[in-house]
C-alpha cells in the first residue's frame, strides 16, 4: 500500500469474498487506495502484525456485514472488528473512521457487532452492484479526513497532448524515492539466439520487485523501449519517473553463466550495490532470488517472496522465456512461434500454468486478426485457458487469460468483465489489464469508466507503444475520433512505423471524414500486408471516400482469395460493405456474425461506431447490433 493513512481498509468474512471483491475494485476504479487482502496468503507473525500495522494506520474500516458473519462467532474478521473497535476509543467523536456496509436484509439491532459500528450510518448494498454514491461518500469522507489524492500511478509522458478524455499531467512530477526501472539486460553470449534468456531474466526480476506495495517499479514495455539505445541512466529515470535503475548483462556459454548486474541512484549517477554471479543455469532461480533480495535491502523495502516458481524445470521455464520474448512481437510468424515453445514447455511441465496462459493469449490473438479461423483456435484456446485457470487461480495471469478468452471468443463475453477485474485485483500495476477492461468497457456502452483504465493504462506504461496504440482503439470505439488520433500518433512517435497504431490512426480519420487521409494511412499498411484484416479496412475506407470501384476490386479480391481456400473472416467484405453502404449486403453479414461469437469482437471494435453512426436506423441493422452489444 502506498500511503496506508489514506487508505480504506476492507474487513469481511471469507464466504463474502466476492462481494468485497466488487466493492474494492468500484473504489480503486475511483483511485482511492484499498486493503484488501484477497491476493495474500495469511498465516504468520509478520501477516498478523501487517494487519494490525494497516488497521493502525488506515483512514477509513469498511466492516462488511452479512449473514455469514452472523453465523460465524469466531473468525480472522473478528479479530480486526476489535482492533478497529479499539482504535475509535482513542478518536474524537466528529472523526469518521468507521464505514459498516451490509450486503443483505442484517438488522442493525440483530447484528454481532462492536457497539461502535452500530453507533455510526450503514451502508446497504444488496444487489451486489457498488452505487456510485457509495464511493462519493468515501472520497468526501477521506478528504475531511486527510488531504485526498487519488491512488498514485505512474504519470504518462509529457508529450502526450492534453484533451478532454486524458486531463494534462501535473507540470512536475515527484519522483518516489522507493522506485525503480528494471531494464534489459544486455546478451553478452557469442550465441546471439540468447537474447530471450538475458531478456527474461530482466523481466523475472522486475515481476517479483512489482509485487512489493512500498516499490514504484516501471512497467516492462516503457523499461524495455530503452532496448539498444544508448540513452544515459539520469534521462531513462526522467522519463520514467523513477529514482533508481537496474541494469545488467549474461554471458552464457553453455551450462555456465555470467551475470552481472549493478543498482545506480540515477539522481547522482552513484552505484548503489553491484554483484557478479559465476554459476550453473541450474542456479538461475537462486541467482533471481538474491538479486531482488540485495534490491530490496538497499531500497529498504519488504521483500515478501522472491520470484514466483511456475516450474522447477529449467528446460520448461526456458521454452516458457521464449515464448514470451516472441509473444511481445505480435507478429503472425513470431506468435506461431511463441505457440511452439508454450507448447513444448507444456509437453515437459503440464502442470506450467503461464505456459497454458500464454498459449490461450496467442490463439486469442491469432483469431482476432483472422491469421487463424476460430474453427482452430477456439478449441486450443479454451483447452489452454480452462487449463491455466485450473492450475492457476490465484494468478493474475490466469484470470486474465480467462477474460481474454471470454472477450474474444464467448456469446457471453459480457461476462470477462469479472475476471479483468480480478486480475487487476491480483496485480493493479499491469496496464495489459488496465487496458483489455478499458476495451471491455467500451464495448459494453460505459463510456467514460472505459476513457478511465484506458488513460490509467497508459499511465502505468507510459513508452509501450501497445498501450497508446490500443488506447486509440478504445478511444475509436467510443467515437472519440480526435483522441485517438492523438494516441495513436503518439504511439507512431514512440515506435515509428507501428502497425497497430498506424490502421487505428486511419481508422480515426475515417472517423472525422478525413477519407483521403485514413485511405493514404491503410494503403501504406496494406503495402506492408494484404492480410485480409486490413484489405477490409481499406475497402472501408474506399468506400466512404467514394471509390466504389476501388471498394469493390478488393471485395473480389477477397471472394477470389477465399474461393482459393483462404481464410477469409466475414467480418474483412462487411466492412467494405458498411463503407459502399451496402445494406442488404451488411444484413446478411450481421447475420452471418452474429451466429459467429468468435468474430464479434472485431465488429465491434473495428465497425460498431460506424454502423451506429449511418446505419442504425435500418431496423435489421438496429436489431443486430444490439444482438452485438447488447444496447
Amino acid at each position: 500500500m502506498t500511503d496506508p493513512s489514506k487508505a480504506v481498509f476492507l474487513s469481511y468474512a471469507s464466504e463474502d469474498a466476492e462481494a468485497a471483491l466488487n466493492i474494492c475494485t468500484a473504489l480503486r476504479t475511483s483511485g482511492i487506495e484499498v486493503w484488501f487482502d484477497q491476493s495474500e496468503l495469511r498465516g504468520g507473525d509478520t501477516w498478523d502484525q501487517k494487519i494490525r500495522r494497516e488497521i493502525r494506520d488506515c483512514a477509513l474500516f469498511v466492516p462488511i456485514i452479512s449473514a455469514n458473519t452472523q453465523a460465524r462467532t469466531e473468525g480472522y474478521f473478528r479479530l480486526e472488528w476489535r482492533l478497529a473497535d479499539q482504535r475509535t476509543h482513542l478518536m474524537g467523536k466528529s472523526r469518521a473512521f468507521l464505514v459498516p456496509v451490509c450486503i443483505d436484509d442484517t438488522r442493525d439491532a440483530d447484528a454481532d457487532i462492536p457497539d461502535s459500528f452500530g453507533a455510526v450510518q450503514w451502508t446497504r448494498i444488496i444487489r451486489g452492484e457498488t452505487p456510485h454514491g457509495f464511493v462519493e461518500r468515501i472520497s468526501r469522507l477521506l478528504t475531511a479526513v486527510v488531504p485526498y489524492r487519488p491512488m498514485a500511478v505512474r504519470p504518462a509522458s509529457s508529450s502526450v497532448s492534453p484533451s478532454p478524455d486524458r486531463p494534462a499531467p501535473p507540470a512536475e512530477v515527484a519522483t518516489p524515492e522507493k522506485s525503480i526501472a528494471v531494464l534489459p539486460f544486455s546478451n553478452l553470449s557469442a550465441d546471439k539466439d540468447n537474447e530471450y534468456f538475458s531478456d527474461g531474466l530482466a523481466e523475472e526480476i522486475l515481476s517479483a520487485l512489482s509485487q512489493v506495495e512500498e516499490l514504484s517499479v516501471a512497467a516492462r514495455s516503457s523499461s524495455f523501449s530503452f532496448k539498444d539505445k544508448a540513452t544515459d541512466v539520469s534521462e531513462i529515470a526522467r522519463r520514467l519517473h523513477v529514482a533508481h535503475v537496474l541494469e545488467g548483462s549474461v554471458r552464457r556459454a553453455g551450462e555456465r553463466l555470467r551475470i552481472s548486474v549493478q543498482l545506480i541512484d540515477a539522481r547522482n549517477g552513484f552505484q548503489l550495490w553491484s554483484e557478479r554471479y559465476d554459476r550453473k543455469m541450474e542456479d538461475i532461480f537462486e541467482i533471481q532470488d538474491e538479486i531482488a533480495r540485495a534490491i530490496a535491502e538497499r531500497l529498504r523495502v519488504t521483500l515478501a517472496a522472491g520470484i514466483r516458481r511456475g516450474t522447477e524445470n529449467l528446460e520448461a521455464y526456458e521454452l516458457y522465456l521464449r515464448g514470451r520474448h516472441y509473444w511481445h512481437e505480435r507478429s503472425p510468424a513470431t506468435l506461431r512461434m511463441a505457440v511452439q515453445y508454450f507448447e513444448q514447455g507444456i509437453a515437459i511441465d503440464p502442470g506450467y500454468a503461464l505456459a497454458h496462459a500464454g498459449l490461450a493469449d496467442c490463439y486469442g490473438i491469432l483469431n482476432f486478426y483472422g491469421w487463424l479461423p476460430a474453427s482452430v483456435a477456439q478449441p486450443k484456446a479454451q483447452a489452454a485457458m480452462a487449463r491455466a485457470v485450473a492450475l492457476g487461480s490465484s494468478l493474475w495471469e490466469c484470470n486474465f487469460s480467462k477474460g481474454f478468452y471470454l472477450f474474444y471468443f464467448d456469446q457471453a463475453w459480457r461476462e470477462a468483465e469479472s475476471h479483468f477485474r480480478k486480475a487487476l485485483l491480483l496485480n493493479p500495476r499491469s496496464s495489459l489489464a488496465c487496458t483489455y477492461y478499458g476495451l471491455w468497457l467500451a464495448s459494453a456502452g460505459r463510456d467514460q469508466e472505459s476513457v478511465e483504465f484506458l488513460s490509467r493504462a497508459c499511465e502505468l506504461d507510459p513508452l509501450a507503444p501497445l498501450a497508446h496504440g490500443l488506447n486509440a482503439a478504445g478511444l475509436c470505439a467510443l467515437g472519440r475520433f480526435d483522441a485517438a488520433e492523438r494516441a495513436a500518433l503518439h504511439a507512431l512517435e514512440l515506435q515509428p512505423g507501428y502497425g497497430l497504431a498506424s490502421w487505428w490512426l486511419g481508422v480515426a480519420y475515417y472517423g472525422q471524414r478525413r477519407y483521403a487521409e485514413g485511405v493514404r494511412t491503410l494503403e501504406q499498411v496494406v503495402a506492408l500486408s494484404r492480410a485480409p484484416f486490413f484489405v477490409g479496412l481499406l475497402g472501408l475506407g474506399y468506400g466512404y471516400a467514394g471509390r466504389i470501384e476501388d471498394a469493390r476490386s478488393l471485395l473480389r479480391e477477397l471472394e477470389d482469395r477465399g474461393s482459393r481456400g483462404e481464410h477469409i473472416p466475414i467480418w474483412a467484405p462487411l466492412a467494405i460493405q458498411v463503407g459502399l453502404a451496402d445494406i442488404p449486403a451488411i444484413r446478411l453479414g450481421l447475420r452471418a456474425v452474429t451466429a459467429l461469437p468468435a468474430e464479434q469482437y472485431t465488429v465491434r471494435a473495428t465497425l460498431g461506431c460506424f454502423l451506429r453512426e449511418t446505419l442504425r436506423t435500418d431496423p435489421e441493422v438496429d436489431r443486430a447490433h444490439r444482438e452485438l452489444f447488447g444496447w
